[in-house]
This record gives structure tokens, sequence and C-alpha cells, in this order.
């Protein structure tokens, strides 16, 4: 009976599609199995999800699978249910949470060019298929597996191809994605069988007569005598001064050998060697956190834990030994952090303890690296992923421990495409699945979290006291001091961004060849350009928001945050003609313009999204920082997880970015912001110290901050958010519509609103109402609020399957995204 697969594809659909899986492929096939399917007109790659029903039972055509594309599974079995869990929570497919699970530039066509090699084809000549391609690839040397079969026929499966490569008698190119991924290999030399002896190399020297062919032979011999059997190509033509053409002439000679071997990309190759790790007793505090984990660990018996640990507790060490204890069961574990700009410094502290174990998982690694990457951890080469986000879904087998570092940050939810899901919650639930142990860490953890402590769904864990410095006395929290902008201005002590009491305070810690920090939440030079005469503002031709000025070069330019639109700075208004253009508000390039004033004599660095934008920007700013430039200047990445031991003073230009966003969760991101970045100061022998500059300095936010005080700022804002139901007291959902027409996204998201209603059961639906940024990108923005107090998140789950079923597809061009518990609600 034909044998049918179940295959779940990268599309906004919820369901499997069934194929037939010809005889030549049957033992290639395995669930999890990438394959190359069609689908109505087009070629799509898909995953194996189960064997699928009998043929003679349905009632369609099934079609063809037409390749089968891994040796191995892309997807475990746990993968598999992770992800189909991933779809279920956060409403949508199967097939978007598999594709995020998949190493980009996977999940394309496939083209395998093919050629033969000069090997002996030995026992091919006697097989069927074998022969046939031996002949065809005869018949033309340049071709691809596609065109083969177009010949051949199409029983001519991939799995015999790769047999017929690993004897050598053919070589097979694989193209995964139009940015052609695939494994990069590096040509070496080696002696020919016959040439292999010692003395063979003194023959040929004398056999020729070419100067350089004798140089080839010469440094060939002269690697192996030093241990190198097969060096690379490169290397040999170096050492000898030889040219390629005549490396070629001695392998046509039959004397040497080329031998392709296969190199993995990778970003640690671009990071000095470690530093040796220090050896030191854990405090009291900290012992029994990690005993706390390493009786889960050893018992393989799940549980989260809440690492409460104030900035400077030690949290990282007590990652490190718990990995330890994982690594010694021959388990793996998972290591999030928040953002790109800790990966290098997080790196680099477990590569001291753990070498080659390790593997980097980020978005600005190049996509050679991340599938590089992904193949070592997929193979068990690498038992320990250490990324941002998307690093919850590394490929691991035999999980025991997940740890999310800055557990409350928002780059933890994945706000486009779909699926839309928050890394922390998901690490909890795939330690679950593994009887795995998930920790979280942060010295101002998540509401959320801190509620799920008390509920007894996590086992709290606190480091209430900073590790101790050189000397052993234990480092205290920084003094906070608190500037009322407002006060400055009228006492003349504000000219520009920074009040004098910050000036001076900077001027000193040059001075004294101290280092300091700096944050500014907002990067270009001013958020808004303005006519004095007329009120006119410069905005985004495609978005809803003015544009930002950035200097450099000339006047500058006007930018856009949203979607990248570019433009002149106007000489005089376009409205009235006017010359009085001022500049409003304070950007990182406007602070780092007055800094040159303030303190010429110092190295300034700027780490934002636009100092940073290149490969490894992250890494060298912060490796110039550590090797002396005095003030490390940025937007929130520089506000967490950094360990400087020279920064005594951190400085906030403006406290009070944020907290008039129209978000329920404002005052808590600025708490946790300005507490974040005042413990990067004081981290070692020297006292820090923190100033924090604001026009309001009676809010809840900024006094919690001054005083440390997570405890009391989330007493405050917990009876807030039971009051209004809002998380951790119940769920929240968003949903939004966007399209080219204004009047066509008003119409779907009124449409769409009202069968909500008519689902929503207990769920409170509020909406539908522009967005607080109503076009981004000429699409115009909607929004659907969904609220539910009980019965924990399956209403809202229910409500928006049934109405998504009962509306379908919207328009072409238009656009539903469900972003079950929502952050963002802008």
């Amino acid at each position: 009976m034909p044998l049918t697969v179940n295959v779940v594809l990268p599309i906004p659909l919820d369901r499997a599609y069934t194929y037939h899986l010809p005889d030549p492929m049957t033992d290639a096939a395995q669930v999890g199995c990438r394959v190359l399917v069609p689908l109505r007109n087009r070629r799509l790659t898909g995953v194996i999800v189960e064997e699928g029903p009998p043929a003679d039972t349905l009632d369609f055509q099934v079609k063809d699978v037409i390749d089968v594309l891994d040796d191995v599974p892309a997807c475990t079995s746990e993968l598999l249910d992770l992800t189909k869990w991933i779809a279920d929570y956060y409403v949508c497919s199967w097939g978007e949470a598999l594709k995020t699970a998949l190493p980009a530039g996977t999940t394309v066509e496939s083209q395998r060019k093919i050629r033969r090699t000069n090997a002996d084809p030995g026992d091919w000549t006697g097989h069927d298929v074998g022969r046939l391609v031996l002949q065809d690839l005869h018949e033309h040397p340049t071709t691809t597996l596609s065109a083969v079969r177009k010949r051949l026929g199409p029983a001519v499966p991939l799995s015999l191809i790769r047999r017929m490569a690993a004897d050598d008698v053919i070589e097979v190119e694989t193209t995964l994605s139009d940015e052609a991924v695939s494994a990069k290999t590096e040509t070496h030399l080696r002696f020919a069988p016959a040439f292999q002896h010692r003395e063979a190399a003194a023959d040929l020297i004398e056999q020729l007569r070419g100067h350089k062919q004798q140089a080839v032979i010469r440094a060939l011999a002269g690697f192996r005598e030093e241990g190198v059997a097969e060096p690379r190509q490169a290397d040999v033509v170096e050492r000898a001064d030889a040219s390629y053409s005549t490396i070629r002439s001695l392998v046509d000679k039959g004397m040497i050998e080329k031998v392709d071997k296969e190199v993995m990309r990778s970003p640690l190759d671009d990071l000095p060697d470690p530093e040796p790790p220090p050896d030191h007793d854990l405090m009291a505090d900290q012992q029994d956190a990690l005993n706390a984990i390493t009786d889960a660990v050893d018992a393989h018996r799940y549980g989260t834990f809440l690492l409460h640990g104030i900035t400077g507790s030690g949290k990282t060490e007590v990652y490190i030994r718990a990995l330890m204890a994982v690594l010694k069961q021959g388990r793996s574990g998972i290591i999030l952090v928040p953002e790109i700009a800790l990966t290098p410094q997080t790196v680099q502290r477990f590569r001291s303890h753990f070498g080659d174990q390790i593997a980097v998982l980020h978005s600005q690694m190049s996509m050679g690296e991340r599938y590089d990457a992904w193949r070592q951890l997929r193979t068990g080469r690498a038992r320990i992923a250490i990324g941002p986000r998307s690093a919850v879904l590394a490929p691991l087998d035999d999980l025991g421990l997940i740890v999310v570092d800055e557990e409350h940050e928002t780059s933890y939810k994945q706000f486009d495409p779909a699926p839309r899901y928050h890394a922390r919650d998901v690490a909890v639930m795939r330690a679950h699945l593994n009887e795995a142990v998930c920790v979280l860490g942060s010295a101002t953890p998540s509401l959320e979290s801190t509620m799920n402590a008390r509920w007894g769904k996590y086992e709290r864990l606190p480091l209430p006291e900073r590790v101790p410095d050189s000397s052993g006395r234990t480092a205290t929290l920084p003094e906070v001091r608190v500037l009322d902008l407002t006060v400055q201005r009228k006492k003349h002590q504000l000219d520009g961004a920074l009040a004098d009491p910050l000036r001076n305070a900077i001027r000193q810690r040059v001075e004294r060849n101290e280092q300091t920090i700096l944050l500014q939440n907002r990067r270009g030079f001013a958020p808004v350009l303005e006519c004095e005469d007329c009120g006119w503002a410069p905005h985004c031709d495609d978005c809803s928001v003015t544009l930002t000025l950035h200097r450099g070069g000339g006047r500058g330019q006007l930018r856009c945050h949203y979607c990248g639109h570019a433009a002149q700075v106007p000489r005089q208004c376009p409205q009235c003609g006017g010359h009085d253009i001022s500049q409003i508000g304070v950007g990182t390039q406007r602070v780092e313009n007055e800094l040159e004033s303030v303190v010429p004599e110092a190295t300034v660095l700027r780490m934002d999204r636009d100092t940073t934008s290149q490969k490894h920007g992250h890494h060298q700013i912060l490796r110039r920082f550590r090797n002396g430039a005095d003030i490390l200047l940025g937007t929130q990445m520089i506000a967490k997880g950094l360990d400087f031991s020279r920064v005594t003073l951190v400085g906030v230009v403006d406290a009070d970015v944020g907290l008039l966003f129209p978000d329920f969760r404002a005052e808590e991101r600025t708490f946790q912001l300005l507490t974040q970045v005042a413990g990067r100061a004081g981290r070692a022998d020297l006292q820090g110290e923190v100033i924090l500059q604001t026009r309001n300095p009676d809010h809840s936010a900024i006094r919690y901050a001054t005083s440390h005080d997570y405890e009391g700022f989330a007493e405050e804002a917990l009876a807030e958010r039971r009051q209004l139901g809002y998380p951790p007291f119940g769920h929240v959902a968003t949903v939004e519509f966007r399209g080219p027409q204004e009047d066509r996204v008003e119409r779907l998201a009124v449409n769409w609103t009202t069968t909500l209603r008519t689902h929503a059961g207990p769920v409170e639906v509020m909406g539908p109402e522009p967005a607080f940024i109503q076009r981004v990108q000429k699409q115009h923005r909607y929004r659907t609020l969904l609220k539910s107090r009980s019965g924990g998140a399956q209403p809202l789950q229910t409500a928006l399957r049934r109405s998504r079923k009962a509306e379908g597809t919207p328009p072409n061009g238009y656009h539903v995204a469900i972003d079950m518990d929502a952050l963002g609600l802008l």
C-alpha cells in the first residue's frame, strides 16, 4: 500500500497536507525531516510531522513528495511537540512555528549541483541506478540533481546521491536558499597513496624539473613533518610561493590529491581567547540557590526557579555552576540573553569554563554562521546554545537546563512575524516537556514572574547582596541622586542635555581615570524639528510619525525610525518659508556632541542601533570600552548585564522617556530600566554613583528606583493591576489590522471585532481603535484589545480561533495579526 506522510508547511493555515512518498524515498523520510513538496503552482519546504492515512482511504488524489532534504531529521520529536504548543498557545499555524525553529535559508526550494570525480567508481558500476547516474554525469559534466532526474526519471533518490558522494565518486554542492546557505568547505592537499611513505618526497623532487613544483613537494613534506598530514591548499601555496596552476599540474600527474574538508563558520573566531575563570567560593545565598537548582537537575525533575538577585549579586556564577552539573550528566543547556550586546561578554564568560562546547545563535551572525551553529547543536558537537530570543528553539537533545537572564526584558517577546511568542514562557514550557530545569534571573523580575513565585508556580531564590570585591569587602549598591530638570533650569544650571551637577561628575571621573555610562533612550540628534513661526514639523510620508534629525555629513539627515525613510534637512520651512526651525528633544547624537565640549579630552563611545548595525558592532564598542575609553553613551542596550570594574558613574540623561506612553506597563518598564542601568555602577572596589535627570521626581517609578526598592514598587504596581484585571491577574491579547486603504482596514477591523464579540463569552473586547501610530510603511493600522480576568488564556484563545475561522483569510494586501499575551499595546 502506498505510504503517505502528513506535512506542515510554513504558511498561515492551520492544517497539515498529505503527500505520497515514492518508494525510493521511503528509507530516507522520517518524522521531522524537511521535504520539498508541490502546493498548487509552488514548491515549498515543509516538515513531516507524522505518517499519513492509507492512500486508498482518501477521497482526493495525493501528490508526490518531490524530495527529502535531510539525512537526519531537522526537527526532533521534542521540537515538534514544542512548536505545536507554540502554535496552539499563540494562535498561529504550526507551520509558522516550525519555520522559527529552522535555520534561516533552509525553508526554500533546493538545488543540487553534481559532478563526477576522478575516483574509481568501484561497486557503483554494478548498481542499476548508480551506473546510470555515472554515465549521465560523464555526458553532462556540470549539471543539477533536478536535471539528472529529468533525464533519468524521478527514481534517483537523494539518499543514493549522498551515498555516492560519501564514496567520493561524485561531488554534490547543495544550495538551500537564494542566499546560497550551504556547508562551507576548504581544499586541503595530501600525497597520493603511492607517495605517502617518507622517502617518496625526495624521489618526487628528483623526478620534477620545475622549481615551483619541487617547492610544493618540499612544503607538503614539511607540513607532514610538523604533524599536519593534510594542510590547507592556501597554506601550501603560500609556503612554496607557488601558484594554483602548479598544484593542478601535480594533481594531474597523480603525485598529490585534493581533499575538501568542511569548515565551521563561527563568530567566536573573532573573539580573543577567554581569560582563565577565577577560582572563588560562592557566597551562602549563591550556594543555597545553586543547591536548590542542582537538586532538581540531579533528580531529572522539572522546576522553574526565579533567581531574584540584585545587580552584581553573582547570578551568572550560579548559572555556570548549574550548567556544569547538567553537562556532567551528559545533558545540554540553553543560555538566553536579552540583547545581542550582551552576547560577546556572556560568551566569553561561559567559554572560559566550557570551551568549544558552546554555539552562538543571534541575528547579527551571517546566515552561514547561523546555519553552521544550528548543525553543531543538532549533531551534538556543541552542547550549549547561547543567544537572544530565538535560541530557545535551539535543536538540542536531552535538554537539562534553560537559563533566561534578565527575564523581565521585553526583547524576549517576538512582535513580527508570527509566532508572536515570549521566549521566557516558551523556555518554561520546554523545560517542562524535557523534565528539565528553567532558571529565570533578574534584579527586577517581571510582575508576572513575581506573582508566579508567590502562587507557587516558581520557586523564588533570593540573592540580596552583591558579591565581595577583590579585598573581600561586600560591594554596596550605588548612591542615587535625582536632578529635577525644572529646578535646574530655574537655577540656570541646565544648558543643553546635561545639567551642571552631571557635567561636573563626568569631569571628575575623567580626571580620576574612572569610567562613566550615560543612558539616553532615544537615538539620533533631535527627536523633532519644529518651525518657530507656524509649528510645522517634518513627518514621514509613509508613517504617521515625525522624522528624527541625525547628524553626520553637512546638515545631517532626517530619518524615520519605523520604515527607514530619509530626507534632507530643509533650510527653511516648506510651509511658511520661515528660517527659525528649532531642534526639540535630545537623542544620543546630541549628547555625544555636547560631551565633546564638556570633556574634550575624553574618549566617548556611542552605542545605539545606528552604531551597531554592522557585524560585530556591539563587540567592537564594548571591547574599546573595556580597553580604557572614558564614556559609554547609549540607548537601553547598555542598561543591563554589562560588568565593568572601573565604572563609578551612571548618568540617565532623561529618566522620563517611556513614562508617558499609553501602556499599562510603562511604569514597570521605566522602573526596570532605571534600576538596571543604576546597577552598572560600583560593581568592584570603587564606590558608584548614579545621577537621574527627570522632570517628574515624585513619580513612583523614579522614587522606587532611587531607593533600589523593588518590593515597594511591586506592591504598588500589583495593587493597580489587580484592580484593573491586567496581567498577572488576567490575560490580554491584541488583534492588529493593517492595509493600504484606511477605510477598508477600518471595515476589516469592525467586522472582525463584531465577530469577536459574538464568541467572546467572558472576554472583554475593546475597540477597534486607530493604533497609537496609525500608519507604518504606508500601512494603516487599527487595534482591538481583548482582556480576560478569569479562566486563564483559554477564553481568549477560543474567541480568537473561532473568529479567525469565521472571518477567513483577509483580502489580498490586508493583514490580521494576533498577539497573545501582548506586551506592546501601542
